[in-house]
């Protein structure tokens, strides 16, 4: 028999720390398990902890009236599961039931809009607008602005196509590069190239890139960058700030003191990062935090300081490998000794210009199309300029909406154009967006959730009751969405890196999820786990952004982009849930 609202609340009294309930038949006969959040053996029923237990696994896994079978030690245990509900004082949820001390009211969750599986392999049509950029002169660089969803990446893949074409039309040698700021980008983009049959082109994700050119422009720097730098750091040195104070180093000498066996390149570095007074000018200019030039000057010192196997290199090599088999100073405040900032190289190529480093010979592109431009700082986006041919054309994708990143210090279009230096521009903003159905469109420019939604919306808005309701109807809706639909690519949308492990551990109670946080998206079906800042410029059938609570999600301007970056990566189906209420950032229903 059913459970009803009097015993779940009977229940809940005896055990207030419940929050499930789990009514099983097994070979030795009918079980009932309450889920919390830790294992007690010594109430009735008992308590499984729903993150740990393996039998609270059949609560996420199997429906009423399916087997189980859950693997525990050595030994396994089987069963059909009878019944699940998640306890709260006003309201009592099951698969098809929400009772309440009023009624019980039949909830069968709707389904999400059921759409065919898309052709994810054919090419596609333009619009005349869209067609409009594509078709330029040779000889003009391009703005491509526009929302989510426009297809501006798409747009800078087809004008480099129709640019190589021309070019080989004209027996003209071209050789282009597109630059993307996350390898899950890449390979999107690879994917894309290789259906327009772009020849030969490269595809950078761009800190990397900017890495490896100084690394040939300037021999000496050290094979690895640092992991250490603090947001300070980082913040100071991508700062236009800095070209304040550079001019110092023209015609500048080194000190008689200074350490001769240090290139060229890592000696104006020591004294530019290294200079308190230097320092103190670029804070009055810029108005960071006077705890940047602290932070900073500590971080240069440890970067020139001698690694621990170099300094016992006389010592036999397996002696200087730590127990994990990682290097001796990993892990320690010595762990960025003998390395260099990715915010350096573009440091570096601003005194090439000012002639205080040499010239250097490095590939030149025809063409360079730069995504997510919005996300590059001044100086980043000069040092691409330099890649260019003398008469070289230039594409800048990206929306000024999603200017996620504060140190990059966005100006806008036209303070981009300046620094790249190309010489003919258009500027063509794509206004119908093809990705995400309007629904979703409408929330992620507002961040209101409709008040009535339709009879099949395209955005759920879930509040639930706590972490292990939020995590069981999520197991339970993505399970019966991809019963439906195994061609679904679904994203669940976390925070930070450590809030993605955290869901991909709840998920996994119910689900197979794939934890992705280095890029190695794979485009298939199926779900994953990743984080919003690596999923700019990808797209994905349907989005789940868990945890959107008020502590988790507060109201600020960084989050609020990145909120809208994470909710226009769904194409037909967005869900957002809380477990604790809604985040100031959107309005609950």
């Amino acid at each position: 028999m059913a459970l009803t609202y009097a015993e779940a609340q009977q229940l809940l009294a005896q055990v207030p720390a419940a929050q499930g309930f789990l009514a099983v038949e097994t070979p030795r006969g009918a079980r009932e398990y309450l889920l919390g959040a830790r294992t007690m053996t010594d109430v009735t029923p008992p308590v499984l902890d729903w993150r740990t237990s393996p039998l609270a696994e059949a609560f996420f896994r199997a429906a009423p009236g399916e087997p189980y079978e859950v693997e525990a030690g050595e030994r396994t245990q089987e069963g059909t599961v009878r019944e699940r509900w998640l306890l709260g004082r006003q309201r009592v949820i099951g698969d098809t039931q929400v009772l309440s001390a009023d009624a019980a009211v039949e909830m069968p969750r709707p389904a999400p809009v059921a759409i065919p599986a898309p052709p994810r392999d054919a090419l596609v049509v333009l619009d005349p607008e869209q067609q409009r950029a594509v078709d330029l002169p040779a000889d003009t660089s391009l703005v491509v602005d526009g929302e989510a969803g426009v297809g501006k990446t798409l747009v800078a893949l087809y004008r480099v196509a129709s640019l190589q074409r021309r070019a080989r039309e004209h027996s003209r040698r071209f050789r282009a590069l597109v630059l993307v700021p996350t390898e899950g980008l890449r390979r999107l983009c690879r994917l894309l190239a290789d259906r327009l049959q772009i020849d030969k082109l490269d595809i950078e994700v761009i800190d990397p890139w900017l890495v490896e050119r100084a690394r040939l422009a300037f021999p000496g720097l050290p094979s690895r960058t640092s992991e250490g730098a603090t947001a300070q750091t980082i913040a100071l040195k991508r700062h236009p700030a800095v070209r304040g104070v550079l001019d110092d180093f023209i015609g500048w000498k080194a000190p008689k003191d200074a350490d001769d066996k240090l290139p060229r390149s890592r000696m104006r570095l020591l004294h530019l990062w290294g200079d308190q007074p230097r320092l103190q000018r670029i804070v009055d200019a810029s108005g960071l935090p006077a705890r940047a030039i602290t932070e900073t000057m500590k971080h240069t010192r440890i970067q020139f300081e001698t690694t621990t196997e170099k300094q016992f290199k006389h010592v036999d090599a397996d002696r200087l490998v730590a127990l994990d088999g990682r290097k001796i100073d990993a892990g320690t405040t010595m762990e960025d000794a003998h390395t260099f900032d990715a915010e350096d190289a573009p440091v570096l190529f601003e005194l090439m210009r000012r002639g205080v480093l040499p010239e250097a010979e490095l590939p030149k592109y025809d063409h360079i199309v730069v995504d997510e431009a919005q996300l590059r700082a001044p100086m980043e986006l000069a040092a691409i300029g330099d890649a260019l041919t003398k008469h070289g054309t230039i594409t800048l994708a990206g929306d000024h909406r999603q200017a996620t990143d504060e140190t990059a210090y966005f100006a806008g279009w036209d303070a981009a154009k300046r620094e790249v230096r190309a010489q003919h521009w258009a500027d063509i903003t794509l206004e119908v967006t093809y990705r995400s159905v309007p629904a979703i469109a409408d929330f992620a420019r507002t961040f209101l959730i409709p008040e009535e939604p339709p009879a099949e919306p395209a955005v759920w808005a879930t509040s639930c009751d706590g972490a292990l309701a939020q995590a069981a109807q999520l197991c339970w809706h993505l399970d019966a969405l991809q019963t439906r639909d195994p061609w679904r690519q679904i994203c669940v949308i976390a925070r930070t890196p450590e809030h993605a492990r955290r869901l991909h551990t709840e998920l996994s109670r119910g689900l197979d999820p794939t934890l992705v946080l280095d890029g190695d998206f794979r485009f298939e079906p199926g779900i994953l786990v990743t984080t919003a800042s690596a999923v700019s410029g990808l797209e994905f059938d349907a989005v789940v952004i868990p945890d959107l609570d008020p502590s988790f999600w507060p109201s600020t301007p960084e989050l609020m982009r990145s909120l809208y970056v994470a909710a226009t990566r769904a194409r037909d189906w967005l869900w957002i849930t809380t477990p604790a209420g809604w985040s100031p950032l959107v309005s609950p229903p």
